[in-house]
């Protein structure tokens, strides 16, 4: 059985990977409030900056499902 701290690391993990503009835009606002420290959530902003150049390189060879990001 999968433990909800794991469920909850996996479904933010997903999200970095299928809409990353968002899950930067939400860790920065965090940032800015001074929710969270300035290093926290890095594996996160570099799982979707990983992700939002994944989608440029196809949008520039074609692939139909490529969606700008």
């Amino acid at each position: 059985m999968i433990s909800h701290d794991r469920l909850i690391a996996k479904t933010v993990v997903q999200l970095a990977m299928e809409d990353p503009p968002m899950v930067k835009a939400a860790i920065a606002r965090l940032r800015e409030q001074g929710d969270i420290e300035p290093d926290d959530l890095v594996y996160l902003d570099r799982i979707a900056d990983r992700w939002m150049g994944i989608a440029k390189q196809n949008m520039r060879q074609g692939h139909p499902a490529a969606r700008a990001t």
